[in-house]
C-alpha cells in the first residue's frame, strides 16, 4: 500500500489490509446504488466474509418526511461517491463527503467504518483511533471496530493496547483463524514470543496451507527465526505441494 522504511514496515499490520478489503468490499457490494453489471465488485473470500461481520447502528427517521424534502445527504450516494474517490486515490475528498454525512447521520456504522479507513489510508492514526473506539461505544459487537483499532494502536506503537483490542475479537470468535493470526500478529509487534507462536499455530490449525502468503508478512519478522515457526511454514509447504501433487493428472 505504501512505501516504508524498515521500522515502519513492521509498523503496518497485517490486520488491516484483510479489513480494508472486508470493509470496502461489503461497503460497495451492501450500500451503493445500482450500477452496470461490469461495475459489480467481486466478493471477497469465503473466509473473510465468514469471520468478520458488520453490525450497524440503524438511523430511526420520519417515514413521511424524505430525505430529498429536507435536502439531506444520501448515505449510500455518499459511500458510492466516496468509495470511487478512495479508488481514484482521492483521499481527501473522499473524508470530506464522509464527514458531512456524518454530521446528520453520527451513528451510521457505514460512514464511521469507511471514514475511519479513509483516515488511516492518509496516516491520520490519531483522528482514525478516535472514529473506530466511537464505533466499538455505539455497538459493542461489532468485532471489525475493534480489529482496525488494534491496527490504528499499532500504527502508533502502543503494542499492548493494541493486544487487549484485538484479544476482544479472538474471545468472542475462539473459532476464528483470522482472529488468531491477528492477535499472533500484535504479540509479535510487542515482542511477546512465546503468545505469538501460541496464536500463530493455532491459526494454522484453521488454515492449513493457506497461512502461507500470510506467513510473510513483516509483523512476523520478530518470531520468523524461531524454530516453532519455522516447523509451521514448513509443514505448511508440505501440505501444499502433497496437495498440488495430488491435483495432477
Amino acid at each position: 500500500m505504501k512505501e516504508q522504511n524498515p521500522l515502519g514496515r513492521q509498523l503496518s499490520p497485517l490486520i488491516f489490509f484483510i479489513v480494508l478489503v472486508i470493509v470496502l468490499t461489503l461497503i460497495i457490494r451492501g450500500s451503493r446504488l445500482p450500477e452496470k453489471p461490469e461495475d459489480t465488485a467481486t466478493a471477497g473470500s469465503d473466509v473473510e466474509m465468514r469471520l468478520s461481520p458488520f453490525s450497524y447502528q440503524q438511523n430511526v427517521r420520519n417515514p413521511a418526511v424524505s430525505r430529498k424534502d429536507l435536502n439531506l445527504p444520501d448515505p449510500e450516494m455518499v459511500i458510492s461517491g466516496a468509495t470511487r474517490d478512495v479508488s481514484a486515490g482521492q483521499y481527501e475528498r473522499a473524508e470530506d463527503q464522509l464527514r458531512t454525512a456524518l454530521v446528520f447521520y453520527p451513528n451510521d456504522g457505514r460512514l464511521l467504518s469507511m471514514l475511519g479507513t479513509v483516515l488511516y489510508i492518509q496516516k491520520k492514526y490519531a483522528d482514525s483511533e478516535g472514529i473506530f473506539r466511537m464505533m466499538t461505544m455505539l455497538n459493542p459487537d461489532d468485532m471489525v471496530a475493534y480489529t482496525n483499532l488494534g491496527s490504528v494502536l499499532a500504527e502508533q506503537k502502543r503494542y499492548k493496547e493494541a493486544i487487549v483490542s484485538v484479544k476482544k475479537v479472538y474471545l468472542k470468535e475462539p473459532d476464528s483463524p483470522i482472529a488468531a493470526l491477528n492477535l499472533s500478529s500484535m504479540y509479535s509487534l510487542n515482542g511477546d514470543t512465546a503468545e505469538a507462536l501460541e496464536y500463530f499455530r493455532k491459526a494454522y490449525e484453521k488454515l492449513g496451507e493457506n497461512i502461507l502468503p500470510l506467513s510473510y508478512n513483516p509483523n512476523f519478522d520478530n518470531i520468523r527465526r524461531e524454530k516453532v515457526f519455522r516447523d509451521i511454514v514448513k509443514e505448511a509447504k508440505d501440505r501444499k505441494a502433497a496437495g498440488d501433487k495430488r491435483k495432477q493428472p
